[in-house]
């Protein structure tokens, strides 16, 4: 059973996967119609599939991967001309996906795009500056943030036709799915803490502790917690006639994320790093789910 996940993870569709379904997911909070969202829905998962291949493949060549029993290495020496056409493939359906979208949306994509692209290769390395994004102190958790809550509120808002300066709710769930990103993500730094302190990567975990960071997760969770009952109520009120968003909903986004703290806590410096996927990056599937099965 986990043999299957493990292949999903390392290849890369897990996490495609989880794109889509938290950008739907926000499209429910903001009652977004999925018919809108067909063409991009397809554009995120093989551009998300490509940026995630393609990082991988590079760290790969370069050698960044030290334990040669880690999976994604076994995959891809075991299946080179696999992981090529996936690379090729997805990249080129992202391409041709992003012209039926609406030119407000592309505009945003190609931002979002660029960061994902762009973060981890050394732009300045032919004026003698190896320093990629990813490297700059601190700033690789918030470019992951910011990427993802622009993808997963902006663009199924702008492909809606939705004005953002009419709709401030789509600010605050902006603003909200930003502070989420980042509670989920910040595990991963606290696992990865030993090895980027010793590469001599900036992050949180690595400069400030492990114990330092899973306070900061706590206090990014509650922030997140008040944010979405605020959320809740706001966007309950602007469709007073036709209310939507039910208890059920706000209730289970709050166990998901009290679920979630506790693993940080107890499990996220000591787990292994496809463990740390399923569970992180899992959530935006089950976020999906909850908001899914508990809409009214």
């Amino acid at each position: 059973m986990l043999r299957p996940i493990k292949i999903l993870i390392e290849t890369n569709l897990f996490i495609a996967f989880a794109a889509v379904a938290f950008m739907l997911a926000n499209a429910i909070l903001l009652d977004i119609p999925f018919t809108a969202l067909s063409y991009l829905s397809l554009q995120v998962f093989f551009s998300t599939w490509f940026v995630y291949q393609i990082s991988r493949w590079v760290y790969y060549k370069k050698g960044a991967y030290t334990n040669k029993e880690e999976l994604v290495v076994q995959w891809f020496e075991k299946y080179p001309l696999f992981n090529q056409i996936t690379i090729y493939g997805s990249g080129i359906l992202a391409l041709v996906f992003t012209f039926f979208l609406q030119w407000k949306t592309i505009v945003v994509l190609c931002f979002a795009g660029g960061i994902s692209v762009l973060y981890p290769i050394p732009l300045l390395k032919p004026f003698g500056i190896s320093t990629r994004l990813r490297d700059f102190p601190f700033v690789k958790i918030f470019l992951i943030a910011l990427v993802w809550s622009l993808t997963s509120v902006v663009l199924p808002a702008l492909e809606n036709n939705i004005s953002l300066l009419e709709r401030r709710d789509v600010l605050v769930v902006l603003a909200a799915q930003f502070v989420y990103i980042l509670f989920i993500t910040l595990p991963f730094d606290i696992n990865d803490a030993q090895v980027d302190k010793a590469s001599g990567i900036k992050t949180i975990p690595s400069v400030f502790g492990i114990r330092f960071s899973k306070i900061t997760a706590l206090l990014l969770g509650i922030l997140y917690a008040f944010m979405l009952l605020f959320f809740f109520m706001l966007e309950n009120w602007r469709s007073i006639n036709d209310i939507y968003l039910t208890e059920a909903t706000i209730l289970l986004l709050w166990f998901l994320l009290i679920l979630l703290q506790a693993y940080t806590f107890l499990k996220s410096d000591k787990m292994t790093k496809w463990w740390i996927k399923i569970v992180y990056d899992g959530s935006m599937l089950l976020y999906f789910v909850i908001v899914f099965f508990t809409k009214k």
